[in-house]
Parts: structure tokens; sequence; C-alpha cells
């Protein structure tokens, strides 16, 4: 394994070198190629003949100038000329503006200045003026290009000009030539001329292509007719709240895409996220490991949705490694209507990302670069120093003053306090992270051929000392078009490195008293802080420091490689069969190394079981194969839409885990060197194979662009499933446009109203769930006088198992007043998951204990709101501002739940600990039971109960919890804004939640429970009862730590608005900068983004347990070479 990816790394190094070679060539060519003949020109002349003026401009720009058939114009007239940093085009077309002549630039540096042939036949020019407006709001469409074409509709580029801030334009040609007119997104129109044009109006429509698809992932749909709930976010407003992370940004734009904090692994770079949309799908979490990630096992994520990139399902992985500048834009498909093509995958939501494609053109070089700076931010620790800590020890009875040896420790401590010791702990393992991120992207090509090569590296070191993520990729992109047929081809390939902190988790540092000294007189870490009995317990303190300096190994590397093709052929003109084939193949390793001096092994007396190495590898492999055809027909007003799809696909992933022990020298940190293997070989790996096979259909039909259907239906085989028939799914659509009605126009912007039903299926679990397997054992007797292997059964048959179905339920409306300046969208859904997958109990006698089956029922039911506001939108000083609120609420119910889980519950509802998930039908999947508390008492200090008949109680009994409230919030979103003005941008974005409850672990193991000879929270030592009468929210000291159960005083309210994201930017034009156009560079923009800049709660509560959170600071450079 380790020989495979040494030399994939070689592979890969090499093509990063190739690459930059070329990438330097190109942009050297690029640099030369580049348009000459927009060099600044600085000059001043007074009455000189034309000629003479026109040669001295050439000469100034280091040009060459040919003046042909000067007899026929004017070349003696008297000019006089200033200019300054001008570009040579405009100063040579300002110079012959009233000649009846033409320039061509050829070349590198070759100026010709040649009679109009036309104008020699005495042709008279003819002058057209005009507006470009927009069809739909008629509003002037400021910077849209005018061309005069001859009559075959071509243009040599030369001959045309741009509408000005109100959308003007004034040019000459001659009779019977045209104008075209184009703007990015919108269709270009063309119009030819007979006459003088004084006041000509040009409305263009937006384009279809651009603006009005929905990219699905299978298919592109018309957003005019397509009946699904989508969210569509454009790649450059997703990396304005968060360029380093583009699923961070997504929530911003859709409040039912949640990233689900997690308060253990905080800011970690090696951390993947959870996902979901419209709450959880499924019962519960399952186990994971790194392979398990590494390798996208499904089973181990059953809430995350379905990722697509480019038409083609990939892990979760290849999506947060992905290069954000190559993001074009991420569409979130929610309903059935939107996702029930996805068939079994569906259930969860589908994230289609859609990557740039090459555009055609000359050759075109960029880079982007972010830097960003990681700042520990640890507000919400607040821990004792040296002084108080040891003042709350005294208080605590914690030293006997009768005991010496309690009082030489309480001695020693109390010199270091006064002799200014006071160790800050939580700084130690942390420090100021500065990651960078770069990618270089080639493009060009010809309208019939373009490429485009990106290269792309970043460097992530975290907040913990010596954790740090690297990834490194290329991609290049290719697409051949010629008449009817269409090719697209891409190649990927990535690699991640990460390491996690040999400085342990963060939990350690928050526990170790600040008068504690972390080194020797040497200066040297030392391996023990503290060894004493004082807490009434032999009680060591090991430094983790220490185990920072021994040589630990925690390192994990994956590689991937993916090829995908993408064939289309245009059978008639509304006839198209496109087929599309991917391979990916990837490796993954894990090696965690721990020497003997480690002080995990401190207790350990058998050396060889001192020092451990850990050490795990595998490798996955898909590939997929997708034909489809596409028919349209279109009748007067009647628009007939027909799609089929035909689907055969395969995964495999394995994985091997090996353990050994016993490695008495750091330097010996490869697993060969190991005393002995592990005996518990119960888990040493893993093979998973599945293969599956789908058709898909869908018919969509549209009248007058008022009224439209959609019925989609997809069935699927898997081999995940003993009874392989094909299981259906499907949805049906119907969507109103209703401010296409006559009698409802000019009232309304617009007014949208959708419904949708349908099912869709889930696949979280394992394929041993389903499948009879066998594992050989030599626990068997011998069998006569031969020893002999036995199989065990350790799998059923379970031929009854299949997917969870999911019906799903969706009600839309999208208003849109005054041209779509404040434009209103709510959408109600409820999700019913229907033969969820749950474990049932068995006879013993059948030789297991639980079977999966098809058995639980899961509601999930609310609306997502979302409203849009354009404050200003003033196009001559070209300053626009957006306001745009969302909202999301969901309810989660269980409808039926198996006997297995009800007996699970009971299990769980007798732990006095924090509160454990518990399954109740009619109630919600986050739902908290506790014991309801009535605080304090004053006179025992001891915790008073509210027993479930009303009484109270100082004993807690468990029958006595009820649930308290809910974890999931009844409400939360975003809010944000947008200022652009000119070139500057300005965005702010902040996310509420409010209704929901937490259990704050902070007070319970940092006050009540935390054995006092650890660090403790500052409250510690203000809120504690200590005598009758006291009225304190914390009952008394222990010295060994109470052991306080779970009880309501312990429930708080989760309310937070946080300051989640501040941007701004500036885009430099090279038209407008001289030393841009001097470096060839087009355009050259800044953008500073800063995120978690601030919360407000009231709940003081300790975040990012093992690894703290961070706050981030980014500046982003990206250019565009001409």
């Amino acid at each position: 394994m380790r020989k495979t990816i040494s030399d994939f790394r070689f592979f890969f190094k090499l093509l990063v070198v190739a690459i930059v070679l070329v990438c330097s060539n190109a942009a050297v060519h690029a640099q030369s190629a580049a348009s000459w003949k927009e060099k600044p020109v600085t000059l001043r002349v007074s009455n000189q003949p034309l000629g003479k003026v026109l040669e001295m401009v050439a000469e100034a720009a280091n040009a060459k100038i040919s003046l042909q058939e000067v007899s026929l114009w004017n070349i003696n007239k008297p000019t006089s000329l200033v200019v300054k940093d001008k570009p040579l085009d405009k100063v040579l077309g300002d110079l012959i503006g009233d000649q009846n002549v033409v320039i061509r630039y050829e070349g590198a540096n070759q100026i010709i200045v040649e009679p109009d042939k036309l104008q020699e036949k005495g042709e008279q020019l003819l002058t057209v003026s005009g507006v470009v407006l927009d069809n739909d709001t008629k509003e002037p469409l400021i910077g849209a290009t005018v061309l005069i074409t001859d009559g075959t509709g071509k243009s040599d580029g030369a001959r045309g000009g741009m509408t000005d801030i109100d959308g003007k334009f004034s040019l000459r040609l001659h009779r019977n030539e045209s104008i075209n007119v184009s703007y990015v997104g919108y269709t270009a129109q063309s119009k030819q001329i007979q006459r003088n044009e004084p006041n000509i109006v040009i409305e263009l429509k937006p384009s279809i292509e651009l603006d009005d698809v929905v990219v699905t992932g299978i298919s592109r749909r018309s957003k005019n007719s397509f009946t699904g709930n989508y969210v569509e976010v454009k790649g450059d407003d997703l990396r304005k709240m968060s360029p380093t992370n583009i699923l961070k940004g997504l929530q911003f734009f859709d409040p039912s895409f949640k990233i689900i904090e997690n308060n253990r692994s905080g800011s970690d770079p090696n951390a993947e996220p959870d996902f979901q949309i419209r709450g959880d799908q499924s019962l519960g979490s399952k186990s994971m490991n790194s392979m398990d990630l590494m390798l996208d096992n499904v089973s181990s994520r059953p809430n995350t949705p379905l990722f697509v990139l480019d038409g083609f399902t990939v892990p979760l992985s290849r999506i947060l490694d992905l290069d954000p500048e190559r993001v074009e834009s991420i569409t979130i498909l929610k309903d059935a209507a939107a996702t029930s093509v996805y068939g079994s995958r569906a259930a969860n939501g589908v994230v289609v990302v859609e990557t740039k494609v090459a555009p055609d053109g000359a050759l075109s070089v960029s880079y982007n670069g972010t830097m960003t700076v990681q700042a520990p931010d640890l507000t919400d620790y607040n821990m004792m120093d040296a002084a108080t800590k040891l003042e709350t020890e005294w208080r605590a009875g914690l030293y006997n003053p009768n005991n010496a040896a309690h009082m030489n420790l309480y001695n020693k401590y109390r010199r270091n306090v006064l002799g200014g010791v006071n160790t800050y702990w939580l700084s130690k393992p942390l420090r100021t992270a500065i990651q960078h991120r770069h990618s270089v992207s080639v493009a060009g090509g010809t309208e019939a051929f373009r490429y485009s090569l990106d290269v792309n590296a970043a460097m992530q070191p975290g907040v913990m000392k010596e954790s740090e993520n690297q990834t490194k990729g290329v991609n290049f992109n290719m697409t051949y078009m010629k008449d009817k047929f269409t090719m697209r081809a891409n190649v990927s390939v990535s690699e991640s490195d990460s390491k996690n902190s040999p400085y342990g988790s963060f939990s350690q540092y928050t526990r170790l008293n600040p008068y504690y000294i972390p080194t020797d007189a040497n200066g040297k870490q030392q391996k023990v802080l503290d060894n004493n009995t004082v807490s009434g317990q032999s009680t060591i303190i090991t430094n983790p420091l220490y185990d920072a300096t021994v040589g630990i190994k925690d390192l994990t590397n994956s590689l991937n490689v993916t090829t995908s093709i993408g064939l289309e052929y245009m059978l008639l003109k509304n006839l198209r069969i496109t087929e599309q084939f991917s391979y990916s193949r990837g490796m993954a390793g894990t090696d965690k190394f721990l020497p003997a001096d480690h002080t995990s092994f401190e207790l350990e007396d058998d050396l060889t079981r001192k020092g451990s190495y850990f050490k795990s590898t595998g490798n996955m492999s898909s590939w997929s194969s997708n034909l489809g055809i596409n028919y349209n027909l279109v009748i007067k007003k009647h628009l007939f839409s027909i799609f089929g799809n035909w689907t055969i696909s395969e995964d495999r992933n394995e994985y091997v885990n090996l353990s050994a022990t016993g490695y008495p020298d750091p330097h010996m940190d490869d697993f060969i060197f190991g005393n002995k293997m592990e005996t518990n070989m119960s888990n040493i790996g893993n093979e998973n194979i599945s293969r599956s096979v789908g058709l898909i259909g869908q018919f969509s039909y549209s009248y007058d662009n008022r009224y439209s259907v959609d019925f989609n239906i997809s069935g699927e085989a898997s081999s995940r499933y003993a009874n392989h028939d094909l299981v259906p799914f499907w949805s049906v659509g119907g969507r109103w446009n209703a401010h296409n009605e006559r009698w409802l126009k000019g009232y309304l912007s617009n007014l949208v109203f959708r419904a949708s039903y349908g099912v869709t299926g889930e696949q979280n679990f394992s394929p041993s769930d389903a499948i009879e397997y066998y594992t050989f054992s030599n626990t068997m007797r011998p069998y006569g006088s031969f020893p002999v292997l036995g199989a065990l059964l350790s799998g059923l048959n379970n031929t009854e198992l299949g997917w969870a179905k999911t019906h799903n339920t969706s009600l839309s409306v999208d208003f849109g007043f005054w041209k779509n300046r404040v434009n209103v969208s709510f959408n109600y859904y409820n999700n019913i998951t229907k033969e969820l997958l749950t474990s049932y109990d068995l006879a013993p006698s059948t030789g297991f204990t639980t079977m999966v089956m098809n058995a639980g029922e899961l509601q999930n039911r609310g609306f997502d709101a979302s409203l849009n506001i354009i404050a200003v939108q003033d196009l001559r000083r070209q300053f626009f501002w957006t306001i745009n609120a969302n909202a999301n609420r969901n309810q989660n119910k269980i409808r039926k739940l198996s006997d297995y889980l009800k007996k699970v519950n009971e299990e769980q509802m007798k732990s006095a600990d924090a509160p454990l998930p518990q399954y109740r039908e009619g109630e919600s999947t986050t739902t908290l039971y506790v014991v309801r508390s009535l605080g304090v008492d004053p006179v025992t200090g001891k915790e008073v109960y509210l027993k479930r008949d009303g009484t109270k109680t100082f004993v807690w009994n468990a029958n006595d919890k009820v649930p308290v409230g809910d974890t999931n919030p009844k409400i939360s979103g975003t809010l944000s804004t947008n200022i652009n003005w000119k070139d500057f941008s300005c965005s702010l974005g902040f996310t509420y939640k409010y209704g929901g409850v937490v259990y704050n672990q902070t007070l319970v193991d940092k006050i009540e429970n935390q054995n006092v000879a650890y660090n403790l929270d500052k409250r510690a030592g203000q809120g504690r009862w200590e005598k009758p009468g006291d009225v304190k929210p914390y009952v008394g000291f222990s010295p060994t730590g109470a052991n306080t159960p779970a009880s309501t005083r312990f429930i708080m309210d989760d309310n937070e608005i946080r300051f989640a994201s501040l941007n701004f930017g500036y885009r430099f034009s090279g038209e407008n900068f001289k030393f841009l156009r001097q470096a060839n560079v087009d355009v050259l923009a800044l953008n500073f983004t800063t995120n978690d800049i601030a919360r407000i709660s009231p709940i003081r509560m300790e975040r990012g347990l093992d690894y703290p959170f961070a706050r981030s600071y980014t500046l982003s450079l990206s250019i565009m070479f001409r």
C-alpha cells in the first residue's frame, strides 16, 4: 500500500511539474499575444499633419504603422493631440474619427490604415442611435456590446461600441449592414439597418441557457416549468460568505440546509462535518472510523444528503476538497419532484455542484489565492487562575490542617502561587494558524474546441499545534463540438494528507491546575505534574505537553483519480441522445503510533504492552454509465418533454485494520517493529461490493408558460438486498405561473404556485444486514482424526429487507412585487419515512439477538421561507443594496418504533448522566428527558426533585424523567445584506435560532461533578451552597466531585444570534488602471472575509472540547490575465 501511494505521489509530482511548465509557457504566450492595441499612450502634439501624428502615436506604442492610399483621404489635416495613458486603439479611433478610413491591427505590432472601400463607391453612411433595455424590467443595460456586421452576420470585432451608463449607443454604418447587440445572460439580437435610425429601442430577453435553467445533475430543466423545490446559488455569492468552504456558505441561502455543529471537534481541519436537509430521515447515528469517511461508507452517514458533481455522484470528501474557485453554482434539490430521479438515494435531499466550463476564445490565464489567519476562540472558557483555584480547594476541604502531608502539598502550591506561577494551560497547545490556498487556471480554445487546466494546492494548519490538512489537485477539462456532436472529457487527480495534533485532546488542558509548572529546572517538559492522594484516591496528573515531544505519529492520507466522459448527439432538432461514463479509483491509509514513553502507558508494567501502533489501509473503486434520451416537442402553446435514462453502476471498497503493541524506542515508528499483534481480530477489516441498475423516466407538459405538470418515475435494483427486484420511486408535480394570466399582469411581477407528491428512498445500512454470509472459526471440534475449520453463519438471509421510503408532500408559493424588487417564497413540506430500518429482537434459538427490518415510521414537517429585497437599484450611479432573510421550522415526530428500540430506551432511561438519545412514539428524536428540579434546598444544600405525581423528593429516580424540551429550535435562519457600488462590494451575514433547549454539560462537569483536585470553572467558587440559609444554584463542595444526576437545573434556552460573516471586496479593471494594462491584467479582485465574528447567547458553555473553535480572517486575490 505504501509503495503504491509513493508511486502515485511520484507520478503526481511529475504531473504537477509538467503542468507548471505548461502554465508558465502559456502565460508567456498569453502576454505576447495579449491585446497590444490597448497599450497606453502618452503624447503631446501641436498643429502637425495627421499622417505625422499617426506615426508619432505608433512610435510611442512601439508599433509600426502603414498608411495606405493616402491620396484618398486627408493625411495633411492639421492635428493637435494631448493624451496621457490612453489606450492605443482609442487614440487612433479619435484621430481618424471623421476620415473615411478603417484601421486593422495585425501581428504583434503592425497597424494598417486604409480607405474604406465602400466609401470609395460613394455610399453614404447611416447613423443609428438608440437604447438597450431588459425585456422584462425595461431597465437599461449598461455595457452591452453593439457590433456592426455585414450581410452574412460576420463582424471583424473592430467596428462597434458599448452602451453607456444610460444604456444608449450611437454608430455610423453602411446601408444593409446590421447591428448585433449582446449582453452576458441575455439572448443576442440583430437588426438590419436600411435608413437613419435616431431612436431605436432594443429589448433583450434573459438567456434560458444561463438564467432560466435548473441543473438537476441528470438533466437540465426550464425554471419556468419546473415543479420541484430547489435553491440555486452562484459560486461568486458563496465565496463572499465563505471563501474556503463552499458548503458552509450555503446555509446563508437556504435555511433548511444545516451544518450540524460538532461541539467536540470544533475547527479541526481534519474533521468532516455532518449535514442535513429538512431534518433527519433516520433514527440514531452509526459509528464511523476514518476509513469509513475516506471510502464514503454510505451507512456511516444515514442523514447526509447525496452530493452530485458535474452529473456524477461523489463522496462528501470530494466536495470538501474541491477548490472553491472552480465552483460555478450549487443547486439544492429538496422535494420529491426535484429528487425522485435519484430514486433510492434521494430521501435526504440532493446537492448538485456544477464547476466552471472552459470559455471559448483566446488563451486566458488566471490565478486565485487565499490566505486565512485562524485564531483560537476561547471566549466560552472561564477557568480559575492559580490563586482562585488554590483558595477554592481550601474552602472545599481538600486539605486537612491536621495532616502534615496535606499541608506540605498545600504550602508547595502556595509558594508557586506567591512566586507568580499562573500557567494558562489553554494556550499551551494552541497557535495562530496561517492557511493558504492557490489555484492556477489555463483556458482557451475555439467555438468548436475548448479546454481548461486547473492546478490547485491548499495548506491548512489548524489552531492546535502541528495539526494540518494539505490537499493538492489537478483537473483537466475538454469540450469538442462538431455539428450535431458534442464530447466532454474530464480527468481529475486529488491527494489529501492530514496530521492530527500530537498535543492530544484539548479537554486535557482544561483540567490542569494553573499552579502546576510544566517544565523542570532545565526547561524540559515534565512527564508527571502531580502524584498525590489528597483527594482520597491516588491521583497521577500527567503532562500532555510531554507527549508532544516523544514522537507521536497520527497521519492519514488519501489519493483519488477520477475520469469521466460525456457524449451528446442531436439526432433531430428536438431529439438528443447522451451517454455519460465515469470511473473513480481511490486509496487511503491511516497510521497512529504511540511510543512506550507516552503518558498513557505510565501505569503499564508489561513492556510488551508499552507502545502501540494502529495501521489501516483501504481502497475503493467505482464506475457508472448513464445512457439518456431527451425529446422535446412544441405545438403552438403546448410544450412536451420526455426524458429517459438507463443507469448501471458498481461500487467497491475494502479496508484492513491492524494493531500491534510493544514499541520501546520512539525511532521504531513503523508497524513491523511491534512486539506482538493484538489478539482481538473481530474488526480486522471489511469488504463491500455493491452493484445496481436503474431506469429513469420523465414526462413534462407545459401550456402557454402558465400551467405545467411533471411526472417522474425511477426503478432501481441493487445487490445490497437479498431480493434484487426492481423497486419503483416516483413523483408528480404541478405548477401555475399565475403572473402570466392576463387578469394579473401589471399587479404582480411574479406569482407562482407549486405542488408535488412523491416517494423516494434511502440506503443507510450495511450490505451485511440483508445478505447471508459466513465466517470461519477454529473453535469447532476436530472431525474424526483431522482438524477442520468450521464456517459459522454470521448474517441471515433477509429477503424482506428493502429501502426505507420517504413519502414527500410539498406546497410552495412565490411572490414578486415592483418589478421583482421584492420577492417572497414560502414552502411547506411533510415528509413521512415509512418502512424505517430498525432492529428487532429475535428468539435466542436463531443464534442471533437482533435483525434489521423495515418497520418504523418517522415524520418531518415544517416550512422554509425567504425574503429578498432590492432596497436600492441606482443604475446611473451603479449602486445596489439588497437585503435577504430566511427562516426554517422543522417538527420531527416518531410515529412507530420497534420493540428492540423500546428496550434500548428503557436501558437509557436509567442513566443519571447527560441525557442520552431516547426514542418514543409521538415525540421528537431530539427531545430531552430529565427529572424536573426545584433547585437547591437552602437548608440542606441538597437538590429537590419533582416526581411524576407532583410531590417533592430529595431522591433522584429515573422513572420521574419527563420530556422537558427539544434541542431542535422552533425556528432558525439567516439574515444577510449586500452592497455594491461600482467596483466595491460589501456583504454581512448573520445566523439565528430560537426556541430550542440544551443540556449545559459544563455546569455539571466543571462545577458540580468535577474533582476539586482538577481545575474548575470560576462559577464553581461563586455559586456553591456552603451553609444553611444559602440560596445558591449549585450544591456544596465535595473533594472528589459530586455525583449530580441529570435534571432541569442544567437545561437552558438555546437562543442565539451569530455575526457569522463579513466581506469587503474591490474589483480593479485593466481599463481603468495603467499598471494593470502594463502587466496585461484584465481584472484584479481583492476580497477580505472574516467568519464567526461574534455570538450573543444566554448560555456560557465550553465549546470545542477536543479541538477548540476558531475565528478566521481571509484575504483573497484573483487575477485574470489578458
